[in-house]
């Protein structure tokens, strides 16, 4: 049986009150609840982050064990929802703090899938923020677009800042895609064309080839990070049926692109990416080892994925967070994605803080 898990306070905080001059409160619903895909369908609007769309969520939901699910929690103003975000719900010992986590599980496991532009839904992540019960500790945001302002009850704590490179798609039609890169990677594309003869791109229409695609592209990523002594993203059986069931699912919907780059019979490499409102994600690649270090497979491949989805009228080729430098060289721009925690200000963590800051002074010195 489903059922609303608890509703936190009637009365609005202060700062809420003087600002919305409403009755706020905060609802905790499980997940499974029928009330929930009404709600998020309701408040996603025309996000651009696929990864807040209710395809991906109700996949999300569907392949978590009922062990690891999140609850939705929504900020509700005057009896309507104003803003929601699932939150996994963890306690972390090491610092004796009682955790949320943004639209994550806070098991590292599931949080594998690494979700990006993150937020809440329908409103600002600070509407959430003022309504925390005071059971919670600290809200973990991972890779969002930027910090919110906090009340003052709160502080924010930044664990990790990331490049987020992407082409602007309006750009490469009025220029072309090579007008636009460093004259660097404008030669090293020359030059691995060369290597590679005449390119084909295959582009499956129908499940069954995008299935076959994603086949080959886990084959290939798999070997290259074996052949590092790494496991790879896809050695967890969770993560394969969580993609394997989004892409049966979803791949006619035209949320999902798998593509296959080939020059001579063989493959120079898979990508897997999404599509959301007007924006081309790079999620996955399975690109084969390089017989030379000039060949680029991986160059040749998302120089053929942007030209294509700037033919189709994308706005955004988006990579995604990480300063690899490969996307550095490809991208014609850069924003940043920040991981942060929201804290109460409290003595555990002033405590953890001064500890990190003689930690980080100890190792200056050291280096110096």
């Amino acid at each position: 049986m489903f059922h609303r898990a608890r509703i936190y306070g009637a009365a609005p905080t202060a700062t809420a009150a003087s600002r919305h001059n409403a009755t706020v409160r905060l609802e905790l619903y499980d997940a499974l609840s029928p009330e929930v895909a009404p709600i998020w369908r309701a408040l996603e609007g025309s996000t651009s982050s696929y990864f807040l769309r209710w395809p991906w969520v109700e996949n999300w939901l569907a392949c978590l064990p009922r062990a690891a699910l999140p609850k939705l929690a929504v900020v509700v103003r005057d009896g309507s929802p104003v803003s929601a975000a699932f939150v996994g719900q963890r306690a972390l010992l090491r610092r004796a703090s009682r955790a949320w986590f943004l639209n994550t599980t806070g098991i590292d496991r599931f949080d594998n899938l690494v979700i990006e532009h993150n937020a809440a839904v329908g409103g600002e992540l600070g509407d959430l923020i003022e309504a925390l019960p005071g059971s919670c500790d600290e809200l973990v945001v991972p890779l969002a677009d930027a910090v919110p302002r906090v009340p003052p009850a709160f502080h924010v704590r930044v664990d990790r800042e990331v490049a987020s490179y992407y082409v602007d798609l309006a750009l490469v039609r009025a220029h072309g895609y090579e007008a636009l890169i460093g004259r660097s990677t404008r030669t090293q594309l020359r030059r691995a064309q060369r290597r590679a003869g005449t390119l084909a791109l295959d582009i499956p229409n129908d499940v069954a080839g995008a299935l076959a695609c994603y086949d080959e592209l886990v084959a290939h990523h798999q070997r290259r990070w074996r052949a590092r002594g790494q496991p790879g993203a896809f050695a967890d059986p969770w993560f394969d049926r969580f993609h394997r069931r989004l892409i049966t699912r979803r791949f006619a919907h035209g949320e999902i692109q798998l593509a296959r780059v080939h020059a001579g019979g063989a493959t120079l490499g898979c990508l897997y990416n999404f599509v959301c409102a007007g924006r081309v994600l790079f999620y996955q690649s399975g690109i084969p080892a390089p017989a030379h270090a000039h060949d680029k497979p991986g160059y040749l491949c998302h120089a053929r994925l942007i030209e294509h989805s700037a033919r189709e009228g994308h706005a955004i080729y988006d990579l995604l967070g990480g300063d690899a430098r490969y996307k550095g060289s490809l991208a014609t721009a850069a924003t940043r994605l920040v991981t942060f925690r929201v804290q109460r200000r409290r003595p555990q963590f002033a405590i953890e803080a001064a500890l990190s800051r003689a930690l980080r002074s100890w190792r200056d010195r050291s280096s110096s």
